[in-house]
């Protein structure tokens, strides 16, 4: 699998999901953020059923190893 530059994508800031939807296949999630009591939509991810496994493992995976060196 070849590796995506992170540099070019746009940062998004959230404090946390809004709304999980899986419809024929795809699963949907948005992502919200909240500043004085007002929910803004930052994002909505997709991507199919199938794969999400693998992506959850991967976020698990990535984000163990940024603690660890956050802690050392």
């Amino acid at each position: 699998m070849d590796l995506i530059d992170p540099h070019k994508a746009p940062e998004i800031f959230f404090d946390g999901i809004g709304e999980v939807k899986i419809v024929k296949g795809i699963v949907r999630i948005v992502l919200f953020s909240r500043q004085d009591g007002t929910g803004t939509i930052e994002a909505r991810l997709r991507c199919p059923l199938s794969e999400l496994p693998d992506i959850i493992q991967a976020l698990v995976v990535a984000l163990t190893k940024a603690a660890r060196t956050t802690r050392k």
